[in-house]
This record gives C-alpha cells, sequence and structure tokens, in this order.
C-alpha cells in the first residue's frame, strides 16, 4: 500500500453515467442529421437510465466500504477542501499539505 491515497465516489458515478451521456449526444445528433429518432432509442435509453440510477446506489456502499477498510489497515483522513474533493488516505497526518 502506498502512503497517499485519493479516493472520491463521484469517480464510479461518472463512471457508469458516461454511456448515458455519450448516447445522448449521439442520439441528438442523429435527430438534427435525420430528423428522426434512432431505432431503438427508447429501449437504449431506458436501460443507461437503469443503469445510471444503480450507479448512484452502489456508489454510497462502495464509498463506506472503502472508509471503512482504509482506516481499519491504519490509514489517516486529511482535512476537505470542499464536500465536493476527494478524500485523501495518508498514513501519517504529516503527509497532508
Amino acid at each position: 500500500m502506498e502512503d497517499e491515497i485519493t479516493f472520491s465516489a463521484s469517480v464510479v458515478i461518472g463512471f457508469l453515467t458516461c454511456p448515458l451521456l455519450l448516447h445522448a449526444m449521439l442520439s441528438g445528433i442523429y435527430f438534427f442529421i435525420f430528423n428522426k429518432r434512432p431505432k431503438y432509442d427508447k429501449g437504449i435509453t431506458r436501460y443507461l437510465v437503469y443503469l445510471m440510477f444503480t450507479s448512484f446506489v452502489i456508489s454510497l456502499p462502495i464509498a463506506l466500504y472503502v472508509d471503512y477498510k482504509l482506516k481499519h489497515t491504519g490509514y489517516l483522513t486529511c482535512d476537505r477542501i470542499s464536500w465536493q474533493s476527494p478524500t485523501t488516505y495518508v498514513t501519517n497526518l504529516s503527509l497532508c499539505q
């Protein structure tokens, strides 16, 4: 393990929400070029929205598990700059900047 670990649960949400955003952009471009919706647009969008909501649901347990495991192995948390900044775990508080 390293002396400093940075973790953010929003990365999980962003990674699993990215396909929905990409599909929305491509569907919009397709609509403006051909003036009609793609063939399976509703079905694909429905499943991608389910994936997005699933990412919100699973990100909280993942964040809690990572926090528990790192604190259990002796890591300490640095103060965060804002509530949106990632959590930094260090072995010694002098490594916090």
